[in-house]
């Protein structure tokens, strides 16, 4: 019996160039979730139910491309490699669609929504052909699991980093003249930062392995095996509930700030401050905990602690004094920054099971797949939260301060607090059945 392959480890240099990327597709994300039901009702004046199923119904596209352009991923053939060449077209097309959406000329107000869909669009296919082979990377760039969860933990760092700088932005718009003056120099300002950190992933692809893959099926054929890998289908259902729970709390947190807390847009910033820094010096503790206990046991825990943070909403009101509204995020940080982390290293953990089954390398496919899971449920928090503010009878407006009626109110709190709560309890359900096979033991080679 031959010994197992030295296990090659990933520099630091190169964990940070990759994880960076993560401030990119996490400022899009949230772009999506926290902003932009916001602008379009509170800015633009559009219908909570319109603007949702504007969002919903660019996602769903972006979903459906995602599997495709992930076995494509896998299957290329260029001097750049397989990923690069995908992570720099979805950096600049990105970052386009993110000013593009802001800032919506004055000549279009009567086809408004045409405008939005279009930019949604051009966002979606930038996203996917960035993300896909940006998640596809942390299974290729190295064989352990340990290294795994190391490397993932930059990118949740950097995912909380991205977390803070979208949370400002609300304030950082009416600083800059409020309404569509202000929202369209957050596009710009936005667009900016998506660019630069997607192109540090850029610049991280180019130096990382390159693993090939042996040629695959094409069709239905190859989305048959990621379905016949129930470790990876387990972590999936998990995944659907805690998304759409994170997408319902974050398309109504900016509601709830405004209308039911009657906080300025600066707490928004000053609670994602609190997040990151709970996040980033939280961190190396969840990484010991990685490596000294079962990561899926950790993961389910971090789903409970958050599910009882989300639901204390319900308690809260007009006179929450400003020090639990921060403390939340600071717990917040803690326990999503946990939760993250463990449920992005299996992820990588689960691809891989399938190649040491079968032999075949299809990190594409998985990452594709993955990515059409986290699109369509993104996608359907917003879609949910706008039929809810419109069932509760809220009022749109157009940038002017519109009193809410009570059942607005309740609105708000359901889809900030019960909706995700519920979510993230029953997310543990499918992780209490989650198994992986043993891995191989291997000697560790100094980083690259």
């Amino acid at each position: 019996m031959t010994d197992p392959a030295p296990i090659r480890r990933v520099s630091t240099g190169l964990r940070i160039a990759w994880g960076a990327g993560s401030v990119g597709t996490v400022t899009v994300l949230t772009v999506n979730s926290l902003l932009l039901l916001f602008f379009m009702t509170s800015v633009l004046g559009l219908a909570p139910a319109l603007a949702g199923s504007l969002l919903f119904g660019a996602k769903l596209f972006d979903a459906i491309a995602a599997p495709l352009l992930g076995g494509i991923s896998d299957n290329w053939r260029g001097r750049m490699g397989r990923r690069a060449p995908f992570l720099l077209a979805g950096a600049f097309t990105s970052a386009f669609g993110v000013a593009l959406i802001f800032n919506p000329p004055a000549a279009v107000d009567a086809a408004l929504p045409f405008w939005i869909m279009g930019s949604l669009l051009v966002i979606a296919l930038g996203y996917t052909l960035f993300n896909v082979p940006y998640m596809a990377m942390p299974a290729e760039m190295t064989d352990n699991p340990v290294e795994r969860t190391a490397i993932m933990s930059w990118r949740i760092a950097f995912v909380s980093i991205g977390g803070l700088i979208t949370g400002v932005t609300p304030q950082l718009a009416k600083t800059l003249g409020g309404g569509r003056t202000g929202y369209g120099q957050i596009g710009f300002i936005l667009a900016g930062v998506v660019l630069l950190a997607m192109l540090s992933a850029f610049t991280a692809a180019r130096r990382s392995r390159q693993v090939p893959s042996a040629p695959q099926a094409g069709g239905a054929a190859r989305y048959l095996v990621v379905v016949q890998n129930r470790p990876f289908m387990l972590l999936i259902a998990a995944k659907v509930c805690q998304l759409v729970g994170l997408a319902s709390l974050t398309s109504s947190i900016l509601f709830l700030m405004d209308n039911v807390l009657k906080q300025p847009a600066s707490t928004v910033g000053y609670y994602s401050l609190c997040a990151t820094i709970a996040t980033l010096s939280t961190m190396p503790a969840w990484v010991w905990l990685g490596k000294h206990f079962s990561k899926r046991t950790l993961y389910g825990l971090g789903c409970l602690l958050f599910a009882c943070l989300t639901s204390s909403w319900m308690l809260a009101g007009a006179n929450e004094p400003l020090a639990f509204i921060l403390l939340r995020g600071f717990l917040s940080g803690t326990f999503s920054g946990g939760l993250l982390l463990m449920g992005q290293s299996l992820l990588p953990d689960a691809i891989d099971h399938d190649c040491r089954r079968s032999g075949i390398r299809r990190e594409g496919v998985y990452a594709g797949a993955y990515s059409f899971v986290e699109k369509a449920s993104m996608a359907f928090g917003p879609l949910l939260v706008g039929l809810i503010l419109q069932a509760f009878h809220f009022q749109p407006s157009l940038g002017k301060a519109v009193e809410q009626p009570p059942e607005a109110l309740t609105g708000i709190i359901i889809g900030v607090a019960v909706v995700p709560a519920v979510l993230y309890a029953l997310s543990v359900i499918p992780l209490y059945f989650f198994r992986l096979d043993p891995e191989p033991a291997a000697p560790a080679v100094p980083a690259e």
